[in-house]
């Protein structure tokens, strides 16, 4: 009884261990090892793609390595200044007609105040006037304080730029490296018995990594869709670019497509058109359905984990690690799963004293 006790405990002291060994690598560690990682995955996926071009064409694995991966960030670039050119020209005519946002919504107000007046026999101008007030405080203090801190940080964006860059360039410099000496470098991992552990348990990871990022991408194909349909047969002006930047807002945790469809919504209200902000708010509704529907089946069946848990990790991630526990938060509990069924795993092969591994749960 003692010894299972004291086995138990020990057990327990290990996974605790694990957990705190996952926590410091992920908040300390990956950001050094990150462009070595991404570079050492990409290249461990395209490994024998690039030895048959090689075989065929002639061409060094390290220059098509790096081909690719410079195709790929040009791409993902273009992409990416797009989204960020669309953004801007929205914001701009977003504060070009900021006078008329403020007359709508002036009238918006009075006329609730005054059916408030009518139906209850409140104070419908004092109503007005205090929520005028706030808004105007609101106003103040966001060009007071706000504004400015988005400009003294502008140099602060600009280092994140050059991060970016750098990152980008000592992951394609890994990758030329890595796929010239892949097979020597496998061949000695795998020499070693501790290292074969680490590398079957690196497979299950990045299975599992595979699995989320296309489960996400299915998700935000046809969450994008049904955005861009809903709203172009809406009648909506820019429908369709609006509708594809509600689908990528959704893979956001927490706020989604409600951070695009609920101001949109008060948008045509304020302008009267009720019919459009009722198709805003049911079309967030279905896109809320959606993605709760499709989740457990691309996501929780596949992996063997409750969305609620992903959901849990994403919003500790985010506690723990900032923006980017957005995807570090996933990353690590799948990183602790696997372990922890490595442990179990080796675990029943001790126990059972014949060697053939099997599950230990």
């Amino acid at each position: 009884m003692e010894k299972r006790r004291a086995a138990k405990i020990r057990e327990y002291a290990v996974f605790c261990m694990v957990v705190i060994g996952v926590y410091i690598g992920f908040k300390y560690l990956s950001p050094l090892a990150a462009p070595f990682l991404f570079a050492f995955a990409f290249v461990a996926i395209l490994h024998p793609l690039l030895e048959k071009v090689q075989d065929k064409y002639h061409i060094k694995k390290g220059i098509l390595a790096a081909g690719i991966l410079l195709l790929i960030c040009v791409t993902a670039g273009i992409g990416i200044w797009c989204i960020v050119v669309f953004m801007i020209q929205k914001l701009g005519d977003l504060f070009g007609r900021i006078d008329l946002f403020e007359e709508k919504f002036c009238v918006f107000v009075g006329n609730c105040c005054d059916g408030i007046e009518k139906k209850f026999g409140m104070d419908g101008a004092g109503i007005e006037r205090f929520i005028m007030e706030r808004v105007n405080i609101f106003i103040e203090n966001f060009q007071v304080q706000v504004v400015p801190k988005i400009m003294n940080e502008s140099v602060g964006y600009v280092k994140n730029i050059v991060g970016i860059v750098s990152f980008l360039a000592i992951m394609i410099i890994a990758a030329v490296l890595l796929a010239k000496d892949y097979n020597q470098i496998m061949e000695k991992l795998y020499a070693r018995e501790e290292m074969k552990c680490a590398m079957k348990i690196g497979k299950k990871i990045f299975h599992h990594i595979g699995t989320f990022i296309r489960a996400q991408l299915i998700i935000l194909f046809v969450i994008s869709l049904l955005c861009a349909s809903a709203l172009f047969l809406g009648g909506f002006e820019g429908g369709i670019a609006i509708g594809l930047f509600t689908g990528v807002m959704d893979m956001l945790p927490f706020i989604g497509t409600g951070l695009v469809l609920m101001p949109l919504a008060f948008w045509q209200i304020l302008n009267g058109y009720y019919t459009k902000a009722a198709i805003c708010v049911i079309l967030y509704v279905i896109c809320a359905i959606t993605r709760e529907f499709m989740e457990p089946k691309l996501i929780g069946e596949r992996m063997g984990i409750f969305p609620v848990v992903i959901l849990f990790s994403v919003y500790a991630g985010v506690r723990l690690f900032g923006v980017f526990g957005i995807l570090k938060g996933p990353l690590a509990l799948i990183t602790i799963y696997e372990i922890y069924l490595f442990m179990k795993e080796k675990k029943g092969v001790y126990k059972d004293g014949k060697g053939a591994e099997r599950s230990g749960i």
